[in-house]
């Protein structure tokens, strides 16, 4: 929309539309439109052209147009008053039809080139007339007549263009020009030659065979439209829906294009971007290395950047940045190259690998532990073994009877910790049976309460309807247990504790958040407080073993980790969110029994 587009920009097009406006206004009624058949033929024949961009190569990377010469044609037969008539219906099929399906021109577009239109009509014939052109006059005045025209329309047509980009996209409008347009200038001297020289065919020959000349063009227009727009298509479909960035830029690394997925990878819109240099896309720490592979690859082909994907990191607009992998292609001659970028937003494959590095090397503590905890028990043995033959020994009111006890007792929280081990190996014993998760986490309601104490507020909620999961009971009381007790510990103050069980579907997508998910139903266990939190780093290694925030002596950092093995052994997921002052929420995700039967209530 206009009022979306900077101020100066929006006002520039607004003057040069109403510039225009006036101009035909005034100019149109003085026009000869006598005799009007050919000046109809003239109209559609441009309009044609224009609308599907007919142009025949006439040197290296440089094009003729074909409307561009029907329109000169038409400056030096009808004259300037007519011809606008000629340019503004060209224009307007050019900006209506020759855009991409779904994707058509605002209005102030079509109107400004139009204007552009009209206004370089009228410029370049009244330098042609003042300069005596007629196809009356001599060679001479008539080579230098036709030259002088063919530039004025060259410099009116593209320097307002350049301009408004430049106004509207925060560039600069002498760079923009040199390298968009001022390329195109033989094509305007070729064009206003060849329309000379049909002229002169046409009057020589008469206008039948003129008539002849253009079926050609005519079917050349056909060809090219079945051609392009199929092409056109492809290649819009693929920027459109590509999920890559793609950004192309110059020779000084100003971006000059920005597709949709770019602006929803970077935060910034296409208008705002466009001019500016790739360094703002880059973190300043990385920024001067960066730039420096890019502008050798431009030069040379050469550097970090070439035949290989780079892993770097992005910035977006908001300050944050995230890895990237990019890929380059060099486009173009060695003075007029530029650099195509493919940027792949890699953030969710980072995750993954960590996620899968995080679950190999538990898998390997696991293993020590469990070897480690059998050994150690049948050593717990032997010492409860000893201190039981050393209770029989001893009298009832002996004072060493006291510190046998206390072995005894040792051992006993030695064996706990064996058991923690156990569990978390996956190596203790398991008695899975079909039950409803509700009903066991219902019935802990009681000694969770007791457990928790009155300061913090509790519920316990689940579906009516019964999820039934295939499980060891006694692992499930476990793991509700561990998270219960953690999240008492973090709401030192009181607060709010919810546990909730309900069933949930996960499609592909939503699987894909773990390492080897699967999509299918779920029993969800839900454990939400709302107490201290967690930073980032912490939550990072949640689940290792012996990790723990709390003080020493009041935890073994084995708690989660258990968690986490009971939920893998049970072919679950658990995921966690917190932040610091707004509470943690663990959810585990346990696969919903394929065989439903009646829930078997804990005793």
């Amino acid at each position: 929309m206009l009022r979306d587009l900077p101020r100066r920009g929006r006002w520039y097009i607004i003057a040069v539309i109403a510039l225009g406006a006036a101009t035909l206004g005034l100019l149109l009624p003085r026009a000869d439109f006598t005799p009007l058949l050919p000046l109809v033929f003239l109209v559609f024949l441009s309009s044609l052209t224009s609308a599907f961009k007919v142009q025949f190569p006439i040197a290296s990377g440089s094009n003729m147009s074909v409307s561009y010469v029907v329109d000169i044609a038409s400056l030096i037969l009808r004259g300037p008053h007519a011809t606008m008539i000629v340019g503004a219906a060209s224009a307007w099929t050019q900006s209506t039809f020759n855009q991409p399906k779904g994707r058509p021109n605002p209005l102030y577009r079509t109107l400004f080139n139009m204007s552009i239109l009209v206004l370089a009509v009228q410029a370049s014939v009244q330098v042609y007339q003042r300069l005596g052109g007629s196809m009356t006059a001599t060679a001479g005045t008539l080579t230098v007549a036709i030259v002088a025209m063919a530039a004025t329309y060259f410099f009116v047509n593209t320097i307002p263009i350049a301009i408004a980009i430049a106004l509207t996209t925060n560039q600069n409008a002498w760079y923009i020009w040199k390298t968009d347009f001022a390329s195109s200038a033989p094509s305007y001297l070729l064009g206003a030659g060849a329309a000379a020289v049909i002229i002169l065919v046409g009057e020589s020959s008469g206008y039948s065979l003129t008539l002849l000349l253009a079926i050609p063009v005519l079917y050349l227009t056909w060809r090219m439209y079945r051609a392009g727009v199929e092409s056109e298509a492809r290649q819009g479909a693929i920027l459109e829906a590509a999920n890559d960035a793609i950004i192309t830029m110059d020779q000084q690394l100003n971006i000059r294009e920005f597709n949709p997925a770019a602006e929803r990878m970077f935060g910034y819109k296409r208008l705002d971007i466009l001019g500016r240099n790739v360094a703002l896309l880059l973190p300043p720490d990385d920024r001067p290395q960066k730039v420096s592979a890019l502008n050798q690859y431009l030069n040379n082909a050469r550097g970090p950047l070439a035949g290989r994907q780079l892993e770097l990191h992005g910035l977006r607009a908001d300050g944050t940045d995230f890895p990237v992998e990019l890929t380059v292609a060099r486009l173009g001659s060695d003075n007029r190259a530029v650099l195509t970028g493919f940027v792949r937003d890699i953030t969710e494959r980072h995750a993954l690998e960590e996620q899968l590095r995080q679950s190999q090397k538990l898998e390997a503590i696991g293993r020590l532990a469990g070897g480690v905890a059998h050994d150690f028990n049948n050593i717990l043995m032997s010492i409860m073994g000893a201190a039981d033959l050393l209770m029989m020994q001893l009298a009832p009111n002996d004072s060493a009877r006291d510190e046998a006890t206390e072995i005894k007792q040792s051992v006993d929280r030695g064996a706990g910790l064996t058991r923690q081990l156990l569990a978390f190996s996956r190596r203790q014993a398991t008695r899975p049976r079909l039950f409803a998760l509700g009903d066991v986490v219902g019935g802990m309601d009681t000694m969770l309460r007791r457990l928790i104490g009155p300061e913090i507020d509790f519920e316990i909620a689940s579906t009516p309807q019964a999820v039934q999961v295939v499980a060891d009971s006694g692992q499930i009381e476990q793991v509700v247990m561990n998270l219960v007790i953690n999240s008492r510990d973090a709401m030192p103050e009181g607060g709010r504790l919810m546990v909730r069980v309900d069933e949930v579907q996960l499609d592909e997508t939503a699987a894909l958040a773990f390492v080897e998910g699967q999509p299918g139903r779920y029993a969800r266990l839900s454990v939400a407080d709302t107490g201290t939190g967690m930073d980032e780093q912490t939550r990072a290694r949640l689940f290792e073993p012996f990790f723990t925030t709390k003080e020493q002596g009041k935890g073994t950092g084995l708690g989660l980790s258990i968690v986490y093995g009971i939920v893998k052994q049970n072919r679950g997921y658990i995921t966690v969110t917190s932040e610091r002052g707004r509470g943690t929420t663990f959810l585990i995700y346990l696969p919903v029994a394929a065989t439903q039967a009646p829930a078997v209530v804990p005793v």
